[in-house]
């Protein structure tokens, strides 16, 4: 469970102690939370909006249940640490998101909105979501977590700088006053019932508002609040703990120093009562109109009076409100503050609970045998009173065992589900919008672990569930403990080595794919089947293996006829049903993430021509250009920093700088000198994308002065207009046309160049809709004999996906200049 790890993870982080086990200090902050009213929603775009530090603040210092609604899950962002775009990003950047929260000790829920990149405008991004349906995912969600305020990270118009920015606050606004509308989705009402936030405030900042402070000051339209109050409970401020959390979005290169002392923020006036001191100022909750009066009083004297030496002491005033808890009517509520109180409880016992299974996978249908691991750290008299699956059946025939110092293992067999796990998200095709088929997940975080239980505890005659998830763990040498919820699998899985498969002509071309066998001793039949006009030997393949987790490769040929039309290849296993993918996103600083998805190969039929060569490419962060190099038929040798100052460079035809590498490697501007000498001497250099850092806008890159913007064009259809027909670039060896440019994917570019010296040329200009001509997409100015280019197209994107024009593109860039050196 998660409603403990906001100090369990910092504290870890800070002091090392075991894992989930908080001193009682920090127990103390949960009961101050734990006896709390007060309620906070937070709504924003994408992971990484959110202002960590403020929700640190609101929940750890406010002591107010807080939540972050965020609209998307980040899937059409950029990734600095892996090559995970698209759904897998989307679960890495969601995973990131929990782990800030088990920080700054919030929620954290989302809508069904797709992240499609970025966005010129919230009408923009409304007609591709269809602005109703997220409309309702955002009233839903207030309607469940009924609020007292509602904070939104950014402004209500273009000063947000990002549509999906933009449409989160216009969504928010509009939620405030349907969530309090009784004919607003009455089916909804009719679950959740209405609710009337108080107050719907904005998180400005001197980046939207120069001169915040002058013009909040004795303002009554703001609140301000320093945040970066100190608790010496938890041993760090709130802005540490904040900044803690926004760390965790690693693969947004969100890293940063902690933050101390003084924080100033701003909250300003949209809708609703406006508050004079304080957010919870107007509230009408309390224990008492909750429940009752003795419930209130009971919270004082567990507050007042809590025992932090002995905290097993103040279970018998815990299970004293335990039981009252059950008369809250409110479903959200109840069951929110009873699963609280179930857990203080456990950590003032000291009890420790996990499931465990000696791998971490099993095949879905099967029986499988997990060991329940139990143990109770205080005086006080606790039994084992059963184990409950999520199916809601009792697993084993447990007898009431009494708990001790002493570690209790217990065997727990179960017959599980059929079906592989799935993030309940990605379960059905989508395409701006989720379709999330069990209306109950909508909002929710993750998706259910594939195993997972109710450990039923008596404590003092009372009956407590634990939801316990079953977890693989592992003592790793140079880690310690690891550990990994266990996954539903498939049979087995199928994963081809290349991601697309780019043919040119009709030459034959060999893949190759690896068998992940889940099973065991498995036997089975793959039919390949190809689009038209492919030839596939062999088109059906025996599989075996008999040991699980075993790993085989196989090949087959595939020869494009003259009729052959681009399109997915499939799998099917003996029984006809499409085979799986498998891929894992594997980071230390998330929790392991398993997708399964059905195979579909893309093949793609071209006629590029090239310009054969060597090519050295640059490492940045990791992208998928390298590969579509050398499915063009280039050599290509992957450059490492460290080899920059000893390698000769003049042995390649080209050098490409990868995405971001000035951003994750400044020091490559230590090597300007020699990279100047190698274009000189007649060589090709090529610069892709990086983000307009302080840093990289400071930075000369090459030897001749341009500088990165923040320029793009985000509309994949944008009018190309060719500003230099003639020039190689879009000659040789490839005679580019307009409808080169059809058929991209999410956008033409981004971080285009801007304030270039009279050196370069721009060849290619285009524009989103309502905008001006951006011409600093592709870039090129000869030196000495060589020449330099300077990108912002989303080759990492185009190229991934088989776009032909942009391999064609590509290939006039790596084989410029036509002549020979």
């Amino acid at each position: 469970m998660r409603i403990f790890a906001a100090s369990v993870l910092f504290i870890l982080l800070s002091i090392g102690l075991a894992i989930g086990q908080l001193p009682s200090s920090a127990m103390y902050v949960q009961v101050q939370k734990f006896q709390s009213l007060k309620r906070v929603l937070y709504i924003a775009a994408h992971p990484d909006d959110e202002n960590t530090r403020a929700l640190a603040w609101l929940s750890l210092g406010e002591k107010a249940e807080t939540a972050y609604l965020s609209l998307t899950r980040g899937d059409g962002g950029q990734n600095l640490i892996g090559d995970e775009l698209g759904a897998p990003l989307g679960i890495l950047r969601s995973q990131e998101l929990l782990q800030a929260r088990a920080i700054d000790g919030s929620k954290q829920y989302f809508s069904r909105a797709v992240d499609f990149g970025y966005s010129r405008s919230a009408e923009e991004s409304f007609n591709k979501w269809n602005k109703d349906e997220i409309l309702a995912d955002v009233v839903q969600v207030i309607r469940q977590f009924k609020p007292d305020v509602i904070i939104t990270r950014f402004p209500p118009d273009e000063r947000a700088g990002h549509g999906h920015h933009t449409a989160s606050t216009l969504l928010a606004i509009e939620a405030f006053e349907k969530a309090a509308d009784v004919n607003f989705l009455p089916d909804q009402v009719r679950a959740h019932g209405t609710w009337q936030t108080t107050s719907i405030y904005w998180n400005a900042s001197n980046w939207w508002n120069q001169g915040i402070d002058s013009i909040a000051r004795n303002n009554p339209d703001y609140l301000i609040f320093d945040i970066g109050e100190y608790n010496p409970l938890l041993g760090m401020s709130y802005n540490e703990i904040g900044t803690l959390a926004r760390s965790q979005h690693k693969c947004q290169g969100f890293g940063s120093l902690i933050e101390r002392g003084s924080r100033i923020e701003y909250f300003q006036h949209l809708g609703g009562v406006k508050l004079k001191n304080s957010f919870f100022e107007m509230s009408q909750r309390s224990w008492t109109s909750v429940v009752s009066k003795s419930l209130e009083k009971d919270f004082k004297t567990l507050v007042d009076k809590f025992n932090f030496t002995q905290p097993e002491k103040n279970v018998p005033l815990l299970l004293k409100i335990y039981g009252q808890l059950m008369g809250i009517q409110d479903k959200v509520l109840r069951a929110e503050k009873i699963a609280l109180c179930e857990q203080l409880i456990a950590q003032c016992l000291g009890v420790h609970i996990d499931m465990t299974m000696d791998d971490y996978s099993y095949v879905g249908g099967s029986e499988v045998k997990l060991m329940l691991n139990v143990i109770n750290r205080s005086s006080m008299d606790v039994k084992l009173a059963g184990v409950v699956s999520y199916r809601g059946e009792m697993t084993n025939d447990i007898p009431l065992t009494g708990l001790t110092n002493e570690l209790k293992q217990i065997p727990i067999f179960i017959k599980t589900e059929q079906q592989p796990f799935q993030h309940y998200w990605l379960a059905s095709k989508y395409e701006n919008i989720f379709n999330v088929v069990d209306a109950k997940n909508i909002g929710n975080p993750e998706a259910d672990p594939s195993l997972h239980f109710s450990i039923i505890l008596e404590v003092n005659g009372r009956m407590i569930k634990y939801p316990t998830k079953a977890i693989y763990k592992w003592g790793d040498p140079s880690f310690g403990e690891r550990q990994r919820d266990l996954v539903a699998t498939p049979n087995f899985s199928v994963n081809f080595e290349e991601d697309v498969i780019v043919v040119n002509g009709n030459e034959s071309k060999t893949i190759r794919m690896k068998l992940h066998n889940f099973k065991g001793d498995l036997a089975d039949e793959l039919a390949i089947e190809p689009p038209k006009g492919w030839v596939v030997e062999p088109s059906v393949l025996s599989v075996q293996s008999s040991v699980k987790h075993e790993e085989k490769w196989y090949s087959i040929t595939l020869t494009p006829t003259d009729k052959a039309v681009s399109g997915e290849l499939i799998l099917l296993d003996k029984a006809g049903q499409p085979v799986q993918a498998m891929q894992e996103i594997s980071y230390d600083h998330i929790p392991t993430q398993v997708l399964f998805s059905v195979v579909e190969l893309p093949l793609k039929k071209m006629n590029v021509s090239i310009k054969k060569g060597l090519i050295g490419y640059i490492k940045g962060v990791q992208d998928g250009v390298p590969a579509a190099i050398q499915r063009l038929g280039f050599e290509i040798e992957m450059i490492e920093l460290k080899d920059l100052a000893t390698i000769d460079l003049n042995r390649f035809q080209t050098v490409v700088v990868g995405i971001r590498a000035y951003n994750v490697s400044p020091e490559l501007i230590n090597y300007n000198e020699k990279i100047g000498q190698y274009i000189h001497q007649g060589g090709n250099f090529i610069v892709q994308y990086n983000t307009a850092s302080a840093a990289v806008k400071k930075m000369k890159i090459g030897p001749l002065p341009f500088e990165i913007g923040r320029d793009r064009v985000t509309e994949e259809d944008a009018s190309v207009t060719f500003l230099e027909g003639t020039h190689p670039l879009l000659t040789y060896p490839n005679m580019l046309a307009a409808d080169d440019f059809d058929n991209w994917v999410q956008e033409r570019g981004l971080y285009f160049a801007e304030k270039y010296e009279a050196d370069f040329t721009p060849l290619l200009s285009w524009h989103d809709t309502g905008k001006s001509p951006a011409k600093g997409g592709l870039i090129v100015a000869s030196y000495g004999k060589g020449q330099m280019i300077y990108t912002g197209i989303s080759f990492f994107r185009q190229l991934p996906a088989g776009v032909e024009g942009a391999y064609k593109l590509w290939s006039n860039m790596l084989s410029y200049p036509p002549h020979q050196k």
